[in-house]
């Protein structure tokens, strides 16, 4: 049996250890280092291979600790991984120095500040477990602390505890109001999603070959081709770069101060074709939510912006879903544009790229409609041998459309889209640039698509015939189905590519549909899914609180009637049914106060025929009863249950 100290070591350890390898990789390599030495001198000084440290030395190892701290805040300046690190590092020390009972509890209770920590930036369906196993072993460390009993004991005891806390959970989860979480700390992650605020030449390459997921989406019902899923529209433009326009701006600027706006989202009824979808988004710290156009949803916490584009006001706030309806019947809806709108889609720098104004020109050259003119400058793409590469230099001269389009003759998805957005507006057609992301890769069986930043993409859209219009050189550049002449990577190359088959494909695919459910009706169990459970129904709430009040009653009684049972030893449950055979078959009382001994001398002086009986067995009991560690202990309570059956027949 482990004595109390060593068993509560153990534990606090293992659960030190675990926080720490869940959350390695936002703690300061100094602090690591710290955190380790104090676990090892731990262990040491309570396996008695060396001294315990004194406070002298614990309090030096605390200043370098405190040193390292700031050092490594000022290099970095990341306010999330400082105080992750500085919460580590205490619990360190802490456990480094605890003595008594006291310091146990103390130790204990910090370790669940600690067991949170990796409930920021963790979010896949594993945290469950991780949950579960860290609560269980942090209550078994309080009761190591309270009882100096063996494991066994200990466990039980632990069903006793837990069990009953099941039901409660699960209803206060269910009913309880859901208003979001009390504290975040925003781009725990850095703020990578493939998708800039100002787009310029060099806005995607650099970071375009990156595989991390920024989203998952999840369609309920045929999964539409091709899929352009949209998060920012750029209509501002400058030599510098793009940005949104000021209607969009002034959303977003809304949205730090204001929690909704007010702004018309396009509705379901009355359209034939509706495909609903939900869109599970990773922590990417920034508000774009990637969504097919023509779309809308319900969700109060979800903005729909005037450029067909949906924006959270919480970002860094965690993994997130979001359920949108896809109504391609808005295809056809007339759309407008206003005075100041117009003023930034037409807008473009007339004493720069001359060569490419009068190229437009000459293009659009006896054309009427704006549609002639666009299909024009999109066959221009196709036909001059323009290639795509994902490192085709810098262009950093004012005339770069130039140098672009008669010269090199090389770029990716936004020198493209710069290139052909300019040239529409050079033809006098309102133009704009939608940053977002292009195919994904394809789960056919389980029906969602991942979008990954390596499928960041940038496409255009024209004004024409009253409605914006998708148009993209893009795929008329790249081979979205090989890699090209080039031998890289393309952005949006994915492009429906569909997953693997075999076995570890298939586990993967099983890990993904946990993930998703997980998300969807766990992590984002908000109060709108709250109310399309019960409906709005208080009776529903109340009779879920009842029952959830009666199951732990229910618990409570049996656990309780289980220990009392159970925390009989043998010898004295032995002992019980005998002094009850005896009070029925003989006229001789046992009250409260007596004991066994007293029993057998009342028997004694009645001359009853089970006195001798009984005071045999009342010296087996004595024995087993009183002196626990014999070895002979079994055999005994074997003697002593024979010996029952033998007064049982007298």
């Amino acid at each position: 049996m482990l004595v109390t100290n060593n068993k509560s070591l153990i534990l606090m350890g293992s659960i030190y250890t675990i926080c720490s390898l869940m959350s390695f990789s936002h703690i300061y390599t100094g602090i690591s280092v710290i955190c380790i030495l104090a676990i090892i001198l731990r262990i040491l000084s309570a396996t008695h291979v060396i001294r315990p440290l004194s406070r002298f030395y614990i309090r030096i190892i605390s200043f370098i600790g405190i040193f390292i701290l700031a050092a490594s805040a000022l290099i970095f300046r990341n306010l999330a991984d400082t105080f992750i690190s500085l919460l580590m590092m205490g619990c360190a020390l802490k456990f480094l120095e605890y003595a008594n009972k006291r310091e146990l509890y103390v130790q204990c209770t910090a370790l669940l500040f600690l067991t949170a920590v990796p409930l920021i930036f963790h979010y896949e369906f594993y945290i469950l477990p991780y949950i579960l196993a860290m609560c269980t072993m942090i209550i078994w460390a309080f009761v190591s602390i309270t009882h100096v009993q063996t494991i066994r004991e200990d466990f039980k005891l632990l069903f006793r505890i837990i069990l009953p806390a099941v039901p409660v959970t699960i209803v206060m989860f269910l009913v309880l109001p859901r208003t979001g979480a009390f504290w975040v700390i925003p781009n725990i992650n850095q703020t990578r999603s493939g998708i800039t605020s100002v787009l310029n030449l060099n806005g995607l390459g650099n970071i375009s070959t990156s595989d991390q997921i920024i989203a998952r989406v999840v369609f309920h019902g045929n999964i539409p081709s091709p899929r352009y899923f949209r998060s920012i529209v750029y209509e501002k433009y400058s030599i510098s770069g793009w940005t949104e326009g000021e209607r969009d701006s002034s959303m977003r600027r809304q949205l730090l101060w204001y929690k909704y706006l007010l702004n018309p989202k396009p509705q379901a009824q009355g359209h034939s074709r509706t495909t609903d979808y939900d869109v599970i988004l990773e922590n990417t710290g920034t508000p774009y939510i990637p969504t097919l156009k023509y779309s809308n949803t319900n969700m109060k916490r979800v903005f729909n912006l005037s450029t067909d584009v949906f924006s959270a006001n919480n970002s860094g706030a965690g993994r997130q879903y979001f359920h949108f309806t896809y109504l391609p019947d808005l295809k056809e809806r007339i759309e407008s544009i206003d005075r100041h709108q117009l003023e930034d889609v037409l807008s473009f720098n007339t004493l720069t790229n001359r060569q490419t104004q009068a190229l437009v020109k000459e293009l659009t050259q006896g054309m009427d409609s704006d549609e002639e003119k666009a299909k024009a400058i999109l066959k221009f793409f196709a036909s001059n041998n323009f290639r795509y590469t994902l490192s085709p230099g810098s262009y950093q001269t004012t005339d770069y459309l130039d140098e672009l389009i008669f010269s090199r003759k090389l770029g990716y998805c936004v020198h493209y889209a710069n290139a052909m957005a300019l040239m529409l507006r050079m033809a006098g057609i309102p133009s704009r640039i939608v940053g977002g992301y292009m195919g994904g890769e394809l789960n056919s069986s389980e029906n969602y698509v991942i979008l990954r930043e390596y499928d960041a993409h940038a496409w255009v859209e024209a004004f024409i015939n009253n409605r914006w219009v998708e148009l993209d050189p893009t795929a008329l550049v790249a081979d979205w189905n090989s890699n090209g002449n080039s031998g890289e990577s393309v952005i949006g190359a994915s492009n429906g590519a569909t997953a693997e088959s075999g076995m570890l494909s298939g586990l993967y695919v099983f890990k993904e549909y946990v993930d998703m459910q997980w998300t969807m009706f766990v992590l984002n169990f908000d109060s709108e899914r709250q109310q399309s459970i019960f409906k709005g129904s208080i009776i529903a709430v109340l009779g879920l609180v009842v029952l959830s009040f009666i199951t732990y009653i229910a618990i409570i009684l049996f656990t309780s009637r289980e220990k009392s049972e159970k925390t009989i030893s043998p010898e004295l449950a032995v002992m019980r049914k005998a002094v009850m055979i005896i009070q029925n078959k003989e006229n001789v009382q046992m009250v409260e106060w007596h004991t066994y001994g007293r029993f057998c001398s009342m028997l004694a002086e009645k001359n009853s025929h089970y006195a001798e009986l009984f005071a045999q067995m009342y010296r087996l009991y004595h024995s087993i009863h009183y002196q626990p560690e014999k070895p002979d202990k079994s055999s005994k309570i074997k003697e002593l249950r024979q010996k029952l059956r033998e007064l049982k027949k007298l």
